[in-house]
């Protein structure tokens, strides 16, 4: 049994259609979505056709990540302050750009999986964690001991991390796939997993591959993303070009700057001028 594992999708359509040939030249024979399929790169629709082309013909199974429950929160709240600029440009344009038919869909979805196949040991999937989609399982959270250890299967996968790493605790073990769309490491590579599945448990196997990253950027500018969400725009390229990610590390400073000088700050009321400082600081321009 082969199974392929795909997260983090970031509306990357390119590379998310490089991931999937992959995992069929791989013989793959079912494939887990993770969630956070839109948001950060243009053209939502793209990857959202070959979602449902995947839903449609394949063996997949799907859930919902943070960035799906942002769009859904938005479509219950339209007077949330979403506007044209760095800190919230990219959530906006995402929000525009989707229609009622991919809102219902992520609202049918769950944040958990669990797996089961006859002959095979059952696991559970996650986009942040069982009980979040935003909730990070790395080693600096406290509650990730307590977590794998009440886990009442022997394997955990979780998104939403965009890293590719295998941790064990005690007899259980906790995968990250690592992101397709918006990768760290591996110098942007493309990342997803093929679980290779026996009856005495499953092996990961990781893959980073290269990719058409260049047909995306050029549509950071006939979607007008770059000036819908110019700063985030850049740092999400910047990601795409080299796998090095400075993105929450600049809003955080953009945030602390605006508070200096202007004595306030709320998101996602960031003057520009202050993502522009945070960005040059961080080596991007």
């Amino acid at each position: 049994m082969k199974l392929a594992v795909i997260g983090d999708i970031h509306s990357n359509h390119m590379a998310l259609k490089r991931c999937i040939e992959h995992a069929f030249s791989q013989n793959a024979e079912e494939f887990i979505f993770l969630g956070d399929y839109i948001s950060d790169c243009p053209y939502p629709h793209k990857t959202m056709q070959i979602i449902y082309e995947m839903k449609d013909k394949y063996h997949c199974s799907f859930i919902r990540g943070n960035r799906e429950d942002y769009m859904l929160h938005h479509r219950e709240n339209p007077n949330e302050r979403w506007t044209y600029s760095s800190a919230s440009g990219n959530l906006l344009y995402t929000y525009e750009n989707l229609t009622k038919e991919d809102l219902d869909f992520y609202e049918s979805l769950d944040i958990k999986g669990i797996y089961r196949k006859e002959g095979y040991p059952p696991f559970r999937y996650c986009h942040g964690s069982l009980t979040s989609s935003k909730e990070l399982l790395l080693p600096d959270n406290e509650n990730l001991e307590s977590i794998m250890e009440n886990l009442d299967v022997d394997l955990l996968i979780s998104g939403h991390a965009h890293i590719q790493e295998s941790r064990t605790y005690g007899n259980k073990k906790l995968i990250h796939p690592g992101s397709v769309g918006v990768p760290w490491y591996y110098n942007g590579k493309a990342q997803y997993m093929i679980l290779h599945g026996e009856k005495s448990g499953w092996n990961e196997e990781f893959f980073q591959l290269d990719y058409d990253v260049e047909t995306v950027k050029k549509e950071y500018e006939t979607s007008g993303l770059n000036e819908k969400a110019p700063y985030w725009a850049k740092l999400t390229k910047h990601v795409l070009d080299t796998g090095d990610d400075h993105m929450s590390p600049c809003l955080e400073l953009a945030m602390k700057l605006c508070k200096e000088k202007e004595g306030s700050v709320t998101w996602p009321d960031i003057p520009e001028k202050y993502w522009e400082i945070a960005v040059k600081q961080y080596g991007i321009l």
